[in-house]
């Protein structure tokens, strides 16, 4: 009986000590994989902590960036600006350079004008029969009165007749043109049946050669006659000299002024603020 109990005793110690080496096999494999899983956390813990580094890397270098792009963008606008107020100088450039083209032309074109009627009035110049200048901007051709017409007459003489047939010639050539006959006095006062003063005198004058130059072939829409008397003077009065240099007719070619800019709109009252 004692020995039955013994094999029994050392049979349950046989089973503990399997159950043990197997329990111990059991934790050392669960150790095993415990320590397997916290390298692997640390693994991956230290992947989580690099992501992190990168990632925040990655924040600053957007943040950067963003703020590289703000300051471009600025830079861009600044720049537009920039070439947008260059585009308008240069239009305004343009424009300017385009008007100062236009009106060169404009001048130009008159200066061949006046070349061309110098040309053809060259004959009567060199005979002395007219004078030519410009006075006070405007092309202006002067007969002596002394060669067109008697003291205190307004009669043409035949030598003022053939002048004027010679001179209109010329003047009509210039068919999209206008003239002013003006005529001219000395100082000295005159009171006669027919003219009160030298205004009335100087007038009558200047209709005269106005009316001739008409039968010579001159347009009636290209001509006008002003009298001046004696308040337009070209030589001093002091003198006999002088006093037959103002006694005068003056044949003016009226100039071209063009379309002036602003000044439709302030006759008109468009251009009042």
């Amino acid at each position: 009986m004692r020995k039955l109990a013994v094999l029994m005793l050392l049979s349950t110690l046989a089973i503990s000590g399997c159950k043990r080496k197997e329990l111990e096999a059991a934790l050392a494999e669960t150790q095993a994989k415990l320590a397997k899983t916290e390298g692997e956390l640390r693994d991956e813990q230290g992947k989580n902590k690099k992501l992190n580094e990168e990632n925040t890397s990655l924040k600053d270098k957007i943040a950067q960036l963003e703020k590289d792009v703000q300051r471009l963008g600025n830079e861009i606008k600044v720049l537009e600006e920039q070439n947008a107020d260059l585009a308008r100088k240069a239009g305004a450039t343009a424009d300017e350079l385009k008007k100062l083209r236009d009106e060169k032309a404009k001048r130009l074109a008159e200066l061949q004008v006046y070349k061309d009627l110098f040309a053809k009035l060259k004959s009567l110049i060199d005979a002395g029969t007219i004078q030519v200048e410009v006075r006070k901007g405007r092309f202006v051709v002067k007969l002596a009165s002394s060669i067109l017409f008697d003291s205190g007459k307004t009669d043409l003489k035949p030598e003022g007749q053939a002048a004027l047939s010679n001179l209109a010639g010329a003047l009509k050539s210039l068919t999209d043109r206008e003239w002013l006959v003006a005529g001219h006095t000395d100082n000295v006062p005159i009171k006669t049946a027919k003219f009160k003063n030298n205004w009335e005198l100087s007038t009558a004058r200047s209709v005269e050669v106005v009316q001739y130059l008409v039968t010579q072939g001159m347009p009636q829409g290209t001509l006008g006659a002003a009298g001046y008397g004696d308040v337009d003077p070209v030589a001093d009065n002091t003198s006999e000299e002088g006093k037959a240099k103002n006694r005068r007719i003056e044949i003016v070619l009226m100039p071209l002024l063009g379309e002036i800019p602003g000044l439709k709109e302030m006759l008109t009252g468009g251009g009042q603020s």
